[in-house]
């Protein structure tokens, strides 16, 4: 039941008013003067006060400021009996609700009694619902601060999973292909600083072609549904400074949870090392299968050396006994057979020798030794044919002094078959040059010679035992030459062209 402040001096105006309010459901609660009616106010919770301007000691105008600055959304009623117009803009100013002139009656007192209430209502349900705004609006802060916390630790732990990935580059680009995020895997391999490329066009800052003329694959094109699908493809890209390189790359779109378009996500590997690794497995792979051939050979080599070595060795001495005896009683021509005979026999026994050096273990003993006196040991050994076939010889050891740990008899062995190869490259003169560099840690001796130089097949077959390109030999020559340079932590290339010559590197380790 609403409460109701009545004031007015008039103890018979009081109570009628009273009785009023009383039969129209109202509580009233009265007061005579300005202190009495404070006294009420405290005391109790006043939906509506009727104040009559006139009271004494201190007027109702006066009673009406203090309830107006103790409760400004009280609505105050003032009510006279002497009507001075002057004093309206002072109860307006002091917050009075509304104005009755006495005597009041009872239906204007009901009426405007029941506005002051339907006022205090809803002016008490909009500071409620403001309250529960108010309310609602702390929680949300709270929530939203709270959301952003969770966002903000989710996002930090998203970028410290994406940037531990340092083996792939993973790369967002938004619907027109720019790019939105850029991990730490993709900043070491495309050499970028993520700030730097954010927002750049994908495709041709890693790419450098136009779009136009390649299928973009960090743009969105064709239906949803082929937008959902990953694709996989081989791509080369590029990195800050230009170098190009072979990928693997994966791309899928970003959607929302509701199916709409985000971007495309790119997850790319570099196959660089993947390739370099395939390729070294290869080299294995051939070295092993040199290895199964060489083996192949030991094993044929101690079948050679038991049946054919020592009836060789047999034959040569029953040879040279048979010419010691007859020499005397044979023609010319005859003896010309016996020594065929002997030729042939230690020809058998030079052949059945050279299986034998490359089938065999290599026991090789390191000193350090400088190369330019080696060099000019095996040019003297093959001085004859250099003169017979008419080739100049140019040298240009510019790592003379160079010391390199070597076995010093296998390397000779490995100089003379290169150099008697090049001399008999060129049966009709040309230029052999002989030349020495030194590097960091190792030395490159180059061997090149003018003369007709191989295909590229024959090249690549080189190092294959039993292979050789001329009209006599085993081919023996260059596998040996091979393992020796190889035992020595060394290398040796072969570079030929048909008809300009051949070129032969060898690297070895120079001495510390």
């Amino acid at each position: 039941m609403p409460r109701i402040l009545l004031v007015d001096d008039e103890p018979s105006i009081r109570w009628t008013m009273a009785e009023f309010l009383k039969r129209a459901h109202y509580e009233a609660l009265t007061a005579s003067d300005f202190e009495s009616a404070l006294v009420v106010f405290s005391e109790n919770e006043i939906d509506a006060a009727v104040v009559d301007i006139v009271l004494p000691r201190k007027s109702g105008i006066q009673l009406l400021e203090e309830l107006h600055s103790r409760n400004p959304d009280l609505p105050i009623i003032m009510m006279t009996g002497e009507p001075n117009h002057s004093q309206l803009p002072d109860i307006v100013r002091a917050g009075a609700y509304d104005f009755l002139t006495k005597p009041v009656t009872k239906d204007a007192l009901l009426k405007s009694v029941a506005r002051a209430i339907e006022k205090k209502r809803l002016q008490d349900e909009k500071s409620r619902l403001e309250h529960e705004v108010a309310h609602h609006a702390e929680q949300l802060e709270v929530a939203i601060a709270e959301r952003t916390a969770e966002l903000v630790e989710a996002r930090n732990f998203l970028k410290t999973v994406l940037d531990s990935s340092t083996e792939y580059a993973l790369i967002v680009t938004d619907l027109n292909g720019r790019i939105t995020l850029f991990n730490r895997g993709a900043e070491l391999m495309f050499q970028y600083e993520a700030e730097r490329v954010l927002g750049q066009p994908a495709w041709e800052l890693l790419c450098d072609v136009r779009q136009d003329a390649l299928a973009n694959p960090l743009c969105l094109e064709g239906s949803s549904d082929e937008q959902n699908v990953v694709q996989e493809l081989e791509v080369e890209l590029k990195r800050a400074d230009g170098s190009r390189f072979i990928t693997s790359l994966a791309t899928t779109s970003v959607q929302t949870t509701e199916g709409h378009l985000l971007g495309r996500l790119a997850i790319i590997k570099d196959l660089t090392m993947e390739r370099q690794q395939a390729e070294e497995l290869r080299q294995m792979q051939a070295q092993l299968a040199q290895n199964e051939k060489i083996a192949a050979l030991g094993r044929m080599a101690a079948q050679v050396a038991h049946e054919v070595r020592n009836p060789l060795a047999g034959l040569r001495l029953y040879a040279l006994h048979l010419k010691s005896k007859v020499a005397d009683k044979l023609s010319e021509s005859e003896m010309t057979l016996v020594e065929k005979i002997l030729l042939n026999i230690d020809h058998l026994a030079d052949t059945t020798e050279q299986i034998l050096n490359v089938a065999r273990p290599l026991n090789l003993t390191f000193q350090p030794k400088r190369i330019e006196p080696i060099v000019g040991d095996c040019i003297q050994l093959v001085e004859s044919q250099i003169k017979a076939s008419q080739i100049e010889v140019k040298f240009d050891l510019a790592a003379a002094e160079v010391t390199v740990l070597m076995d010093e008899a296998s390397i000779r062995s490995v100089l003379v078959n290169l150099l008697l190869n090049s001399i008999q490259a060129m049966p009709t003169g040309g230029v052999l040059t002989v030349s020495s560099r030194e590097f960091a840690d190792h030395l490159l001796l180059t061997i090149t010679d003018t003369g007709r130089g191989m295909t590229i097949e024959q090249t690549e077959k080189i190092f294959e035992p039993f292979y050789t390109t001329k009209s006599t030999g085993l081919g023996l020559g260059m596998p040996f030459a091979k393992r020796v340079i190889e035992r020595h932590q060394g290398s040796i290339l072969v570079a030929s062209r048909l008809g300009e010559g051949t070129e032969v590197k060898v690297t070895l380790p120079v001495a510390e």
